[in-house]
């Protein structure tokens, strides 16, 4: 999916693309509608580097049992 954003709106907004995808991904986060790892792939990033970007607009992350037995599933999985 792509979002058409006029170039005055981004010129008056003064955000890069990458700046935008990390809002929208930061947002989505705080709406619980993504994980860490889905932030990450939005913004090109890992999921580590999902969450300092979370941190960098302001924002704290949560990281519950159900995100602990995700991981480690896919540690399983991966193994």
């Amino acid at each position: 999916m792509k979002i058409d954003i006029p170039d005055d709106v981004m010129q008056r907004a003064g955000l890069s693309d990458q700046e935008i995808k990390e809002i929208v991904a930061v947002s989505l986060y705080q709406l619980e509608k993504i994980n860490g790892v889905q932030g990450g792939k939005i913004i090109g990033k890992s999921e580590i580097e999902f969450h300092e970007v979370v941190g960098k607009y302001g924002q704290t992350f949560s990281y519950d049992a159900e995100d602990l037995l995700d991981d480690i599933g896919r540690r399983v999985n991966e193994g």
